[in-house]
């Protein structure tokens, strides 16, 4: 049986770029991760037949198809934005549409994390937020989104759980790949007219009650006590993306952390959702984990 994300490091490490600024922090943190973790780092970019992407280009150039010295500048520009020092670096300019290229490489390639840039900035295709969409619901490889400048490690981590199996790997993987971060665990229930019926003495109960299950869950993660030392349950009442944004405006989580559903395309449209509104809805850092899938 292969092990998820939150049971080891990922064998490689995807930035996915259109070469325009918005991917400079992105960047930032790919070479960041890849020092720390002494991982190959693969820089992908991508861009649709005939498209004017971000790199710039003569007007005497009626081609729509990426002239070699074109793509071998773009090369040497990377490499000198990111440092020679960099573990297994390679550097891939491919034509297609972004979103199709980045998942094709996932598939491919296994277990691995793709870091791209924020979601809002926009790829090649000119459509805000689109590959970054695909890539959460489809990509089998785990996504970070990258929105911060990075300032060192990750050290402060919210990590949302509804308490399915998704959700318990997300909590792994956190505890896994960052073992010095402090992390909050946080269940966030929204209750219909819960002003209605939940007085303080009934409201307090129903945390209790909450809190319990939380700990149940942590007991059931199969962490080793010092990394549940470094988790700190906390119980929200409003939408899981309401909470886990208020969350970081508040008290400066530099990541976040869910769970990505593995399950078929109605469980996703019924449920599945929040992850998208999550993505939308929280500043900072995100990252997307996908389990790898267990074989034999």
């Amino acid at each position: 049986m292969s092990e998820p994300l939150g049971a080891t490091r990922p064998d490689w490490l995807l930035l996915a770029t259109d070469l325009g600024a918005g991917c400079d922090r992105a960047m930032d943190r790919a070479a960041q991760l890849a020092r720390q973790w002494q991982l190959p780092l693969s820089v992908v970019h991508a861009t649709p037949a005939g498209a004017v992407d971000a790199w710039p280009t003569s007007a005497h150039d009626a081609s729509p198809r990426q002239p070699p010295e074109r793509t071998a500048a773009i090369e040497r520009q990377l490499r000198q934005d990111l440092g020679e020092d960099l573990p297994g670096l390679s550097i891939h300019v491919a034509e297609g549409e972004p979103a199709d290229v980045f998942l094709e490489l996932a598939r491919r390639e296994g277990h691995g994390l793709i870091v791209l840039g924020s979601d809002r900035a926009g790829f090649a295709d000119g459509s805000p937020g689109r590959t970054a969409e695909r890539l959460v619901r489809a990509s089998p490889a785990s996504v970070l989104i990258v929105r911060q400048r990075p300032r060192g490690a990750y050290r402060h981590l919210l990590v949302g759980t509804d308490f399915t199996v998704e959700s318990r790997d997300g909590l792994r993987a956190a505890a896994s790949l960052f073992p010095q971060a402090r992390i909050v665990l946080m269940h966030a229930l929204d209750i219909p007219y819960q002003s209605l019926w939940l007085d303080a003495a009934r409201r307090q109960e129903f945390i209790e009650m909450e809190m319990a299950t939380v700990a149940a869950f942590l007991a059931d993660s199969d962490l080793p006590e010092a990394a549940r030392q470094r988790i700190h349950p906390l119980v929200e009442h409003g939408h899981p993306e309401i909470m886990l944004r208020q969350y970081v405006l508040e008290k400066g989580a530099d990541l976040t952390v869910i769970g990505a559903f593995n399950r078929g395309l109605a469980f996703r449209l019924l449920i599945g959702g929040t992850a998208q509104r999550i993505v939308q809805a929280v500043p900072g850092d995100l990252l997307v984990v996908r389990a790898t899938p267990a074989t034999g």
